[in-house]
């Protein structure tokens, strides 16, 4: 059923839980398990930085691959193998070509709870990317699917 697993992974809270899912999902269908980060240059225009400077990319960059490979660590630690992507654009269209170049059969992501203002002026990326996506979609919020 679940031959090839997209996990999107980020810095967030729900990190855990999202990886816990990943791990017990790829175990049940002896699945090939990807992960995925994903750094939008154009977010970095949305804080409004004052002429950012190369290295402030660079550093942006280099943070953003961190929670990639402490999530890899993470799964080596459950005795699960996985392969990085890091990739550059737009997150939610990032995340669908790259599932559709690795023919995934589901894509795991986490999904933070917004409320006010915030959910006004954010869009959320897990309801982007149902709508985007090639293949199923699993969201997990605070360790539980949603």
């Amino acid at each position: 059923m679940f031959d090839t697993i997209l996990v999107a992974v980020d810095a967030s809270d729900q990190r855990g839980g999202v990886l816990l899912h990943a791990a017990e999902i790829t175990r049940r269908f002896s699945a090939n398990l990807h992960l995925v980060s994903v750094y939008d240059i154009d977010q970095m225009w949305e804080t409004k930085v004052p002429e950012p400077s190369p290295e402030i990319f660079e550093t942006l960059a280099t943070e953003s691959k961190k929670p990639l490979a402490e999530a890899q660590r993470e799964l080596s630690a459950m005795g699960i193998a996985s392969q990085c992507h890091f990739l550059e654009g737009p997150v939610i269209e990032q995340i669908a070509i790259l599932a559709q170049r690795l023919d995934a059969d589901l894509v795991i992501m986490g999904h933070r709870h917004v409320t006010g203002l915030r959910r006004l002026l954010e869009s959320s990326a897990a309801k982007g990317l149902i709508d985007k996506s090639p293949c199923s979609v699993m969201i997990v919020r605070d360790g539980k699917p949603v």
